[in-house]
């Protein structure tokens, strides 16, 4: 308990500190929109202009505009048009989406997406051990359901060993330019928005990183444009380590992607995906109950779509059509885990003016989901005021049905937001098990922000209803949860910069009433302070660039589920701090990652031992034209 009472008494501590910490530190709210000068996420749900009604969200035309084109500005270069990023349009409320830009990618402390995740406040990444291993997002005591993931607008059904729910950790960054995350009470819905390329010079890329247990990685990424509207995307990623658990242990993924486009015109266009990702992972533990089950086996996804529009830049009337396949193939050495696959064919269409979006789209299936019909809406009836909206009906296998929906109004006004949300649910959790039933909830929220450029961050309100969620099936230490009770939660987030170089940065959330228990640790704050600059003067402006940041995850002690006997497993209080230093010179950066920098004996997943000293990871990213 005196460990439980240390972690909240930080906790309290950085938030005190962080809302009144002098004028040379001045924090951040990630939820707020921020430069990318300290290579943050965005909040692009609602951008107030100098007008009464909010544009369209810049960032869903097709283009980044967080970073300009040498070559493009001095007219050596042609900009081409590129597919709109599949995720869903404005006008949003303020604060309820958080987008990650090319440079955020680029400049990031971490690898995967697990990583990115923790920068979204009340989100608890639970760590089965070093990098490879399984990581699970938690929030809202809902376990791993919690998270739905979107590969450009589909939304992508978990396969093989963890078939119940996704491993963001095994989602790596490399071939996508953008990341948007929908903050909703009780779910996160994370789109993943493939690279395009829009510039008719070639475009390559690669990594290479190494570190502490034998560690390496590799990756590339080619992009050309052809004459007729056609573009060829290729990319290839390879991560292996030993891992904490000593040598002699596999643990290595390739991932392997190809994208063409054929985009005759804006209002046009067509493309083919494939991705195939081999996992060769060894169980930690002893045969045959491991702790940590193994992966063997290959997930390849395929996605044919289809494009038209009216008016171009997203505008008037659209529609889209597509067909995806899933399939997983285990090895031979991991027989316990059938193959799998998963088909669907959508269609989709939506009308866009600048102050209103309405969207349809149907999709038939063949497991798990054989039917499904959702709506979105978003409006702003008039100056200050916002509507949002959308709904989801599902039929499964077997007869059961899935119903969800979620409806938010906001009020803004110059540096001032209030918003409502209401999240319903009754929902099947795990498609994948054909005895799992739907679960009724209703969760809601509230929160007023402040956006200043000193001073932004938000505090809210979040009541949820109870709601059991299922264990994970690679994990024996835990093998059940138990139902949350009725919770209120206080979330609030931070941030204060003085200049473009400097920031502070923090979330913390707490329950005001219950425990969400099930891996989510009672109170939980995120501290990170960033100093990003381009002063040496040496070079042209803006050649040279430096970024370090440090970053404190701490927690209090609380329940992460119960064993095979019955007995509760908790989870122990936790303070872990994480360091990054990268130097950008034109288009080449080199970069030093530090995990675990205070030598921390604690762990993120009760029963399972993470490194218990510091662990460096160094790497060099080189982008270059031709």
């Amino acid at each position: 308990m005196k460990c439980a009472r240390r972690a909240d008494q930080a906790a309290a501590l950085a938030v005190v500190f962080l809302l009144g910490a002098p004028g040379p530190l001045r924090g951040q709210d990630t939820t707020l929109v921020v430069p990318d000068s300290v290579a943050l996420p965005q909040d692009t749900s609602l951008v107030l202009p100098d007008s009464a009604m909010p544009p369209l969200d810049s960032l869903a035309q097709g283009q980044d505009t967080s970073v300009a084109n040498a070559e493009g500005e001095a007219g050596q270069a042609e900009w081409l048009p590129v597919p709109d990023p599949e995720v869903p349009p404005g006008p949003m409320v303020p604060g309820s989406r958080y987008t990650f830009t090319p440079d955020s990618l680029n400049w990031l402390s971490g690898v995967t997406l697990a990583d990115l995740l923790t920068s979204i406040p009340g989100v608890y990444v639970a760590r089965t051990g070093f990098l490879g291993q399984p990581e699970f997002v938690m929030y809202a005591g809902r376990g791993g359901g919690s998270l739905e993931l979107y590969w450009d607008g589909v939304l992508l059904e978990p396969l093989g060993r963890d078939s119940l729910f996704h491993d963001p950790g095994r989602v790596n960054l490399t071939y996508l330019e953008r990341v948007d995350v929908h903050v909703l009470p009780s779910t996160l819905r994370v789109y993943l928005v493939s690279a395009r390329h829009a510039d008719s010079t070639p475009l390559s890329s690669i990594r290479f990183m190494a570190g502490d247990f034998s560690t390496g990685g590799y990756a590339g990424l080619f992009q050309k444009r052809f004459p007729g509207g056609f573009s060829l995307n290729l990319a290839a990623d390879f991560v292996g380590t030993e891992g904490a658990t000593g040598t002699g242990r596999t643990d290595q993924t390739f991932d392997a992607w190809t994208r063409i486009d054929w985009i005759p015109s804006e209002k046009f266009g067509a493309s083919y995906q494939l991705r195939s990702q081999n996992h060769k992972r060894d169980g930690i533990g002893s045969a045959p109950l491991f702790d940590v089950a193994g992966r063997f086996g290959t997930r390849t996804d395929q996605m044919f779509q289809i494009r038209s529009g009216s008016r171009p830049g997203g505008l008037g009337l659209g529609a889209e059509t597509g067909v995806v396949s899933s399939v997983w193939s285990s090895d031979t050495v991991d027989q316990l885990v059938p193959d799998q696959t998963v088909r669907q064919a959508f269609m989709a269409l939506r009308y866009r003016t600048p102050n209103m979006t309405l969207g349809l789209r149907g999709r038939i299936g063949d497991a798990r989901i054989e039917s499904q019909l959702s709506g979105r809406f978003g409006w702003v009836p008039l100056p200050g005021i916002v509507l949002e909206g959308d709904a989801r009906w599902t039929r499964h296998d077997r007869d059961r049905t899935s119903l969800v929906g979620n409806g938010s109004v906001g009020l803004y006004g110059g540096p001032f937001s209030l918003v409502g949300t209401m999240q319903y649910g009754d929902a099947v959790q795990a498609p994948a098990i054909t005895t799992d039933s739907a679960q009724q909830t209703l969760d809601k929220s509230i929160r007023a922000a402040l956006r200043t450029q000193p001073l932004s961050g938000h505090v809210g309100i979040v009541w949820r209803d109870p709601y059991l969620p299922l264990p994970f099936p690679e994990v024996a230490v835990v093998s059940r949860f138990d139902t949350t009770r009725e919770t209120t939660y206080l979330v609030a987030n931070v941030r204060l910069a003085s200049s473009r170089a400097l920031a502070l940065e923090g979330w913390y959330s707490n329950p005001l009433e219950g425990d969400p228990g099930n891996l989510q640790p009672p109170s939980h704050a995120r501290i990170q302070a960033t100093f990003r600059s381009k002063f040496w003067r040496t070079f042209r402006s803006g050649a040279f660039d430096l970024k370090v940041q440090i970053s404190i995850d701490t927690w209090s002690e609380g329940i992460g589920g119960y064993d095979s006997g019955g007995n509760p497993v908790a989870l122990p209080a936790a303070t872990f701090w994480e360091g990054l230093i990268q130097i950008g010179l034109v288009d080449f950066s080199v970069f030093g990652d530090w995990r675990n920098m205070y030598n921390s004996k604690e762990t993120y997943f009760p029963g399972l031992e993470y490194v218990r000293r510091i662990v460096f990871l160094w790497g060099v990213k080189w982008e270059f034209s031709s």
